[in-house]
């Protein structure tokens, strides 16, 4: 046998971007003429991991079988959490280091998901529709253009030319969900047409262990189990492209939409002191768009990239009910109307947004990036229970501008990235004054805020298979519409918010090892975040509680990750993470000032204490295990084992209150399993998938219970035509 003969591919082959029929019939060619060939080339994920930002790349082809929710594939990375209010279509909360909310940015191929509406969110999306998900912790590169504090989230769409992908599950709870993904390329003409499609059904009727009030008298009369009765929910969306590739003028020129809509009962407000049986929730989304890409236009070298899209997106909320619930389901007629905020209110928010970039490589070692990202949203309320309100149908407006400049130097062993930002926010509503007076009144207000970051990220193989990463940033957020305006319902509005600013610093270890068919690797990471205006989501622990977004004026993380994975072959897989993040309130002084007194400043009674509601030390592990040609040349049996561990934390800042008044979550350990047959070289699959094992009480904000031991199965199709 002839010596294996290393080949290095065209970088269009190994992202798998389409060839014409020359190109092709010439590989061809030559490949009659070699008896063995060996390919050379590190996967994308791969190359990804090896940049100098701090980033995490997940493979998601792996997961293509069992089919698991955007939100459950990223709770697996190091340092993330995703916290979620309940069951399937819950609010739910994403934090990275100690930063939550809008604080972390989602993209979807590069473009900002801010615009895409509520049911178009992880919760809803398969894994399938991606190829692999970047997790950016902390320093971002210059072309996803955001003014995230924390990190980002880039979901990249599966590149196959030509496939179709079924999925479909039922499970506890009276769920049901369907995902469909699909590509059509015609090679010679360039027509593409690509789709997205779920639909997400649950009833949501789990057993919670809840405070039980006695309807007639008011009072507590103890916790117990009972089911959810309120809590339906049913969502779907469609994401469709058509449009050309790989044409002389244009690498893509693509028209798509995005339409979807969800529909929820809420059966809870921000703590579970509140129930509620006839409180809902629905939205819509409409979003046309347009991208278009060209490398090497005008002169070689130089790419263009242009994104632009405009959101109509409606949420209506109803609460105008006049009874009184309790967890058993009895209900008594109210005095009042409104069981937690009496409302019929349709919200409006239209959004004009576009994304350039523009790509530099001056020679092999050098490039630059120029990113602009314009986004502008005018937002309207209209509340048929308050008609005299005085914002009825009075526009709030939030324009952004966030530009950025950036530098790489890339040489074998080593590149270094350098970047500036401009941020640019201008804000008109109107503000509440002279409270609880007769002068109350609202009143327009306007606000203009700019602001310069700057940050840079270094990279070194110390050893071919050792890597060390240093990236810091001077970075700023911007309030988001959310955050100033509220939602009309639970979430009240501040108009008053401060920019967050933060210093971030990364400094990490990454060792990849490959010898025969073992691979092992191992990533440890420090993280420090000085950051000021923290904006902190507080919740007023009441009977109807309320949240709303505050600055704290300073706070401090010193956090440490580590991870470790092994696999052997394609048939055993390990993996282990653990974080600790320690965030606690810096501000030594605050001054108080409202209408009724004069301002003073007086000491801060949290200072260095643990900031409240956010866990701080969790781990995570995973094992697979794959029986090849079961039953069948071809078929798969994969058992997968996932384990989830969070220590303890208070809800209130823990130096505040009594010892044994104080309010926590309790230490939780979550077990799950899932059996997967493959069949036909993964044409088609059937799983069978357990979570929460050992039904344990599992919580996350505020103490809202998430489901117990639940079943689900799953079923798969996947054809494609290379």
């Amino acid at each position: 046998m002839m010596n294996p003969i290393k080949i290095f591919l065209p970088s269009a082959l190994v992202v798998g971007l389409p060839i014409n029929a020359q190109t092709a019939d010439s590989i061809q060619q030559d490949v009659k003429h070699l008896r063995e060939v060996e390919v050379v080339a590190k996967s994308k994920a791969r190359k990804m991991q090896e940049q100098a930002y701090a980033i995490s790349v997940l493979d998601l082809t792996k997961t293509y079988a069992t089919n698991p929710t955007m939100n459950k594939v990223l709770n697996q990375v190091t340092s993330v959490r995703v916290r979620e209010d309940g069951g399937v279509g819950s609010n739910y909360t994403f934090a990275m280091n100690g930063f939550s909310g809008n604080q972390v940015k989602f993209f979807l191929d590069g473009v900002p998901m801010d615009n895409f509406g509520s049911s178009f969110n992880l919760s809803s999306l398969s894994s399938n529709l991606a190829d692999h998900v970047e997790v950016y912790k902390g320093v971002l590169p210059v072309f996803l253009g955001a003014d995230a504090l924390g990190g980002a989230v880039n979901i990249v769409s599966r590149i196959n030319a030509n496939y179709l992908d079924a999925t479909y599950s039922i499970g506890s709870f009276g769920t049901h969900r369907l995902s469909v993904n699909g590509a059509y390329t015609n090679l010679k003409t360039g027509f593409t047409f690509r789709a997205n499609a779920f639909a997400n059904y649950s009833k949501n009727n789990y057993k919670v262990y809840a405070p039980i009030v006695d309807l007639n008298t008011g009072l507590n009369t103890g916790d117990q189990w009972v089911s959810r009765f309120y809590d339906q929910y049913h969502s779907a969306g469609i994401r469709i492209e058509t449009g050309l590739v790989g044409k002389s003028w244009a690498d893509y020129l693509l028209l798509g939409l995005i339409a979807s809509e969800n529909n929820k009962q809420i059966q809870t407000g921000a703590t579970m002191d509140a129930v509620y049986g006839g409180v809902k929730q629905k939205s819509y989304s409409l979003i046309p768009s347009i991208r278009y890409r060209k490398t090497n236009i005008f002169t070689p070298g130089l790419d263009l990239s242009v994104y632009t899209t405009y959101s109509f997106v409606n949420t209506h909320n109803v609460d105008t009910a006049s009874t009184t619930y309790n967890w058993l389901g009895e209900h008594i007629a109210s005095t009042s109307r409104g069981e937690g905020y009496l409302t019929d209110a349709t919200i409006r928010e239209r959004e004009f947004q576009t994304n350039v970039n523009l790509n530099y490589l001056v020679d092999n070692h050098q490039s630059l990036t120029l990113n602009h990202v314009l986004s502008s949203m005018n937002r309207k309320e209209n509340d048929l229970e308050h008609l005299d309100y005085s914002m009825n149908n009075i526009p709030q407006t939030l324009t952004k501008n966030i530009t950025g400049l950036g530098y790489q130097l890339r040489f074998k062993r080593w590149n270094a990235n350098v970047f500036g930002k401009l941020y640019f926010m201008n804000t008109a509503t109107h503000k509440l004054f002279d409270i609880f007076l007769e002068t109350e009144h609202y009143e327009k207000v306007k606000a203009h805020q700019s602001k310069v970051g700057y940050g840079a990220a270094f990279t070194y193989f110390l050893l071919p298979g050792l890597q060390a990463k240093i990236s810091m940033e001077q970075a700023y957020r911007m309030p988001e519409a959310i955050e100033l305006f509220g939602d009309g319902f639970i979430q009240k509005s501040n108009t008053d918010l401060k920019p967050e600013n933060s210093k971030n610093l990364n400094v990490g270890l990454l060792y990849d090892l490959r010898f025969e068919q073992h691979h092992f690797k191992a990533e440890a990471n420090y993280i420090y975040r000085y950051t000021k205006d923290f904006i902190y989501k507080g919740v007023s622990l009441t009977s109807d509680p309320t949240t709303s977004y505050e600055n704290i004026g300073k706070a401090i993380t010193h956090g440490v990750e580590g991870s470790l994975q092994y696999d052997y072959r394609n048939q055993l897989h390990l993996g282990f993470n653990i974080t600790y993040q320690d965030i606690r309130d810096k501000q030594k002084t605050e001054v108080t000032s409202n209408s009724y007194v004069s301002s003073e400043t007086t000491s801060n009674i949290t200072y260095g204490q643990r900031m409240p509601n956010i866990p701080y030390f969790f781990l995570n592990g995973d094992a697979s295990w794959n029986f090849h040609n079961v039953l069948r040349s071809g078929n798969t049996l994969t058992l997968d084992y996932g384990c989830d561990y969070v220590y303890k934390y208070y809800l209130s800042f823990p130096g505040l209150g009594r010892p044994t008044n104080k309010k926590f979550i309790p230490t939780q350990f979550a077990h799950n399993a899932s059996l997967t047959y493959t069949m036909a070289e993964g044409k088609y699959s059937v799983g069978l998938e357990c979570t929460n094992i050992t039904n344990e009480k599992l919580y996350d904000n505020y103490r809202l219970q998430k489901p117990g031991r639940a079943f689900t199965a799953k079923f798969r199709v996947y054809l494609s035509k290379m």
